[in-house]
This record gives structure tokens, C-alpha cells and sequence, in this order.
């Protein structure tokens, strides 16, 4: 089972600068800044310590490997081809066990040899994983035709098919329907990596009761407007909309089985054979806000922190309240940060918090004149030799220094709290506001439905 992947190298200003300013790789003098990057990669596949001493490496179309860099160069000068894309690396990764390290260059060779015919190429297995693997480093100009090799999606599917075809031929496994990579961004892939609740996460969840709790589409879609989602068909890919969330989503990027095709399949196998219980809210709300009565800057922190571990710890339960809380779930780490902070330090009010950073910033002032006196001591010192008196004082140092680092870190603390604050309180309220509007709601439909009532038992009289 071959997966291959396909990287051109280019080169930029900043990274030509960086490599050239690295005094560890300033060696080749003579070599020109655009091909850098090809250089870099050359070197890299083939490593002595990933290829046995450079056992499995091979060179195509090319005479030797010490040479390989300069004749690609070469190649690119005769055609005058210097722009645009050096070359391509390409990793043809096999799954843990399968073939012997001979066999995977044997196979990345006639790769080459099949894929890339009258191009010069480096070869090497690498060895230092699980996974048996080659590098392969392809010279983007054709040494006969002079041709530069067209990276696009149609040659990268046909890359991946003479991989397969090769691997069906040395006996190795190859997979038959691979599934589309998701292009997520790459906080969000690591938000649900992590277990965050992402909007995404939520929206899922959202049609996953639905969905168990209907038996139609016509139902499920009832059912989703009562959470107050809308969608629209209208467009080339179908989206939906959360009420609290800014941008629509796409249904086809929340992933398998969340396409409009796969919830209407979801619903059709199901036909509800059995009862989900949903979960009831609970009420953190009244539990946690409402006794919040001129609460002062600690009180909004416990209160606040309480119900956003809550509600992340239990999300199934809080579906009124994620929606807000979606970007304190993801920071919880800084606000228990600051909630220790005033926790720690009895800070109540505005005052108290500036006084105590007024103070962190005159401490480390103090550290740092004691740890300028200690260094000029520190150097008397060295030059008599006193080895015991010089650890002692380099101990005091690094303590001074560990302790002006906790008090910046403080400073930082406070800084985001001043900034906070506000917004929480804020975000409490809105809270509270949406529960009032809710429950005032309730209580005029029902005044209305009793007033109804008493309007017939007067008519009937």
C-alpha cells in the first residue's frame, strides 16, 4: 500500500538568506541562490544515518550522486530554465511491514523509470521509521526535451496510479477507493483533534439528535429550525446556519454523513427502531448567574469558569449555552489562569488589581538591580578562581531570574483580565437577557391561552 504525496521545491528570499547566513551551510560557495532549496532537499534524501550509509540510493539519468546537484543545474542552464519550480520531492510511503528495504527501491526506481522517463532523479529508502519509505527528488527540466514537468491534479492521479500498478506487481497491498483529504485549517484540525468543541462540533451534534429524534426529513428540518438553524438549498453547495454563529458552513465540509444525500440516507435506514433520551438542560444559569448580585471581579471568575468547564465537560447537556461559550471552551487554560490569579491574591475590584500589578513591576526592578550587583560579583569572582562561591552565585541568579519571570508572567495575567473582565461580565448578561426574553415568552403564551379560556367560560355564562 503506497501512499504518495508530491512537494515542489521553490525558493524564497528569506529562506535563501536564512540558509545562506547558516555559517553550517555556507560550504558551497559556488552555488547559485535559486537552487538552494534543490540543494537542501538533495541533501536530505540522502542522509546517511535514514539510508544505511547510503546503501539504498540510486541515481537516475544522472552519472554519479556526487554530481547530481551540479548536472541538474546544468540541465536547467542549457535550456535556460532557472524560474519558477526547481524540481519535486516526492514521498512514496508503504504501510508498517510491508516489503523489504531491496524491494521498496526497486520499486521507487522503476517508478521513476515508468513516471518520469527522461528525467534526472535521486532515489532513496529511507529506513529510520515503521514505515519502509522513498525520497525521491526529480529535476523539474527534462534533460532530452528540455520540457518542464506540468504539476497539476491530472499528472498527480496518474503518479498515484502507476504507483498502484507497480505495487500490484511486487505482491504489495494498494488501496482501491481512497477517500478525499479534508483541507481543514490547521487550528481547527487540532481544536478537534484535542476534543474542543468546535462551532463545527456543535453544528454535528446538533443533527445527530435531530436525526434520532425524527423519523422524516420533513421532521428532521423541523426539528433543526426549532434549534433556530435555517439552510439554504439555493446555492451550489448546500449550507447551514447556526443562530449564533456569524458565518454559514458548508454541510458537505462538516465531513461524512452530514451532506443533505447522507442525512435523508441516515434517516431511511433508521426508521426509528428505538428511543434516544435527550438529555435534560440544566440549570447553570440559575445555579451559577442569577445569584450573581454586584458580584466583584473574583465572584464573575469562579461563577464564569464553574460553567464554561461545565458546559465543555458535558456538552450534550448545555445546548443553550455552548453557543456562547465556543471561544472561552477553547482558551479555558488562560481564564483558570486568571481566575487563580485573583483567587490567590484576594483581588475584589479594579483597584486592587492595578495595585497588585503596580507592585509585580516594582519587584522585578528590585530583582534586577540585586541580580546586576550578583553578576559584577559573580565576575570578581571567576577571575580567582573560587569554583564553590561562583555556583553559589550563579544558584542566587538563576532564582532572581525564575522569579522575575513568574512575575512578568503575572503582569501579563492582569493585562488580560483588565481587558477581560468587561467581557465576560458582558457575556453573563447576555446570558441572562436571552433567558429573561425566553422565559417572558413562555409566560405571555400561556397568559394569553388563560386569558382565551376565561374569555369562553364569561361568554358561556
Amino acid at each position: 500500500m503506497a501512499i504518495v504525496y508530491i512537494i515542489p521545491i521553490h525558493t524564497h528570499l528569506d529562506r535563501t538568506l536564512a540558509y545562506v547566513s547558516n555559517k553550517h551551510k555556507t560550504e558551497n560557495e559556488n552555488y547559485e541562490d535559486v537552487f538552494l532549496d534543490l540543494h537542501s532537499v538533495l541533501n536530505y534524501t540522502v542522509d546517511d544515518l535514514k539510508t544505511e550509509k547510503q546503501f539504498y540510493v540510486s541515481e537516475v539519468g544522472l552519472t554519479s550522486l556526487e554530481t547530481a546537484f551540479t548536472e541538474m543545474m546544468d540541465t536547467k542552464k542549457l535550456y535556460n530554465k532557472k524560474d519558477g519550480n526547481l524540481g519535486y520531492h516526492i514521498i512514496q510511503s508503504f504501510a508498517p511491514g510491508e516489503g523489504t528495504p531491496e524491494m521498496i527501491h526497486d520499486l521507487g526506481v522503476d517508478f521513476v523509470k515508468r513516471a518520469f522517463n527522461g528525467y534526472e532523479a535521486v532515489v532513496a529508502t529511507h529506513l529510520n521509521t515503521d514505515c519502509l519509505h522513498n525520497h525521491i527528488v526529480i529535476n523539474s527540466v527534462c534533460v532530452e526535451t528540455g520540457k518542464k514537468f506540468n504539476d497539476c491534479m491530472e499528472s498527480y492521479y496518474n503518479l498515484r496510479q502507476i504507483s498502484d500498478e507497480l505495487c500490484r506487481e511486487y505482491g504489495l497491498s494498494v488501496i482501491e477507493n481512497p477517500k478525499k483529504r479534508s483541507r481543514k485549517p490547521y487550528d481547527l484540525y487540532m481544536a478537534e483533534k484535542n476534543g474542543e468543541w468546535t462551532k463545527d462540533a456543535i453544528i454535528k451534534r446538533d443533527i445527530d439528535e435531530c436525526i434520532l429524534k425524527t423519523t422524516s426529513e420533513r421532521g428532521f428540518y423541523i426539528e433543526m429550525r426549532k434549534l433556530g438553524y435555517s439552510f439554504n438549498f439555493e446555492r451550489k453547495y448546500p449550507t447551514i446556519s447556526h443562530p449564533k454563529f456569524e458565518r454559514p458552513r458548508r454541510l458537505k465540509t462538516l465531513g461524512e454523513g452530514y451532506t443533505p444525500q447522507d442525512i435523508e440516507r441516515r434517516l431511511m435506514s433508521k426508521w426509528q427502531r428505538y428511543k434516544i433520551d435527550i438529555p435534560e438542560q440544566d440549570n447553570l444559569v440559575q445555579e451559577f448567574f442569577e445569584p450573581l448580585d454586584e458580584p466583584n471581579y473574583r465572584e464573575v471568575y469562579v461563577s464564569f469558569v464553574t460553567v464554561v468547564q461545565y458546559v465543555k465537560k458535558n456538552p450534550n447537556t448545555n445546548r443553550e449555552l455552548d453557543k456562547y461559550l465556543i471561544d472561552e471552551m477553547r482558551k479555558l487554560d488562560k481564564l483558570i489562569e486568571q481566575q487563580n490569579l485573583l483567587c490567590h491574591n484576594d483581588i475584589e475590584t479594579p483597584e486592587q488589581l492595578e495595585e497588585f500589578k503596580t507592585s509585580c513591576i516594582s519587584q522585578i526592578q528590585e530583582c534586577d538591580e540585586a541580580r546586576n550587583r550578583l553578576r559584577k560579583m559573580l565576575k570578581a569572582v571567576e577571575r580567582t578562581g573560587d569554583e564553590k562561591e561562583v555556583a553559589e552565585l550563579k544558584e542566587h541568579i538563576s532564582i532572581l531570574t525564575m522569579k522575575m519571570r513568574a512575575l512578568r508572567k503575572d503582569i501579563r495575567i492582569c493585562d488580560r483580565i483588565q481587558e477581560q473582565e468587561p467581557k465576560i461580565e458582558n457575556k453573563i448578561n447576555e446570558i441572562m437577557n436571552d433567558k429573561e426574553r425566553k422565559e417572558m415568552s413562555t409566560d405571555e403564551r400561556f397568559r394569553r391561552r388563560s386569558g382565551t379560556n376565561r374569555e369562553d367560560d364569561i361568554t358561556g355564562r
